[in-house]
C-alpha cells in the first residue's frame, strides 16, 4: 500500500476547531515550501487568515502528527462536478520518509468515498515534490500559464474502501490517545523526586 509510513506519527482528519494547529504548521514551513504551497510569498497574517477558514464544510484535511504537533497536511477542497482540489505540505524534517505519500493516499481514499473522481493539484513548476507525488499516484501533469497542473483520478467507492476509511479514522484516534497517555506517563515519571516511592 502507498500509505505506509517510515516516520513515526499518526495520520488523522483535522476537526473544524483545529485551525490553529494548521496555521502553526504552515508558519513552520521554510520560505520555499511556503511559496510553493501558496504560489507566492505570503505574510504570516495571510497564512493565519487562510488557515482560519481552511477547515470549512467544503474541505477535508488530513494531518500527520508527531507528539501532538501537526507536521504535515493534505487538504481536499470539494468542487462542483465531482472534482476536488488538493494540496500537500510536509515540514522539512519529515520529508522523504513516506509522509507525503501516506497523506495523499489517505486523502485519495476520502475523495473516493465521497464520489470525488477528479483531483487536481495546481503548483508552481519549481514544486518538484508535488509533481513527484502526483506521478506516484499516476497523475497526468500539464503546464499552463506558468503553473504545473496534475490530475489524479480516484476510483469509485466500494464497501472495502468505505470500511478502510472508517477503520483508519478509528485507529488514528485510538493511536493518538494512547500516544498522549504514554507521553503523560513518561513525563510524570521524569518529574518524580529521587527517593520518592511510586
Amino acid at each position: 500500500m502507498l500509505d505506509e509510513l517510515i516516520a513515526q506519527g499518526v495520520i488523522r482528519k483535522l476537526f473544524a476547531w483545529e485551525s490553529e494547529l494548521l496555521a502553526a504548521h504552515f508558519l513552520r514551513l521554510d520560505p520555499d515550501s511556503r511559496r510553493c504551497r501558496f504560489a507566492a510569498g505570503v505574510s504570516d497574517d495571510t497564512v493565519t487568515a487562510y488557515a482560519a477558514t481552511a477547515l470549512g464544510a467544503d474541505a477535508i484535511v488530513h494531518g500527520f502528527f508527531v507528539d501532538d504537533v501537526l507536521r504535515g497536511a493534505a487538504e481536499l477542497r470539494l468542487l462542483p462536478d465531482s472534482a476536488g482540489e488538493v494540496a500537500v505540505t510536509v515540514e522539512e524534517d519529515w520529508r522523504l520518509s513516506g509522509v507525503g505519500s501516506a497523506l495523499f493516499g489517505r486523502l485519495l481514499l476520502t475523495a473516493r468515498n465521497r464520489g470525488v473522481g477528479n483531483l487536481v493539484m495546481t503548483c508552481l513548476p519549481a514544486n518538484r515534490g508535488m509533481q513527484r507525488l502526483a506521478a506516484r499516484f499516476d497523475g497526468k501533469i500539464t503546464f499552463a500559464s506558468g503553473d504545473s497542473v496534475a490530475a489524479v483520478t480516484a476510483l469509485p467507492a466500494t464497501p472495502i474502501s468505505l470500511w478502510r476509511e472508517m477503520w483508519s479514522d478509528g485507529s488514528a484516534v485510538a493511536a493518538g490517545l494512547i500516544d498522549r497517555q504514554m507521553r503523560l506517563a513518561r513525563g510524570g515519571r521524569r518529574r518524580r523526586k529521587p527517593g520518592v516511592e511510586a
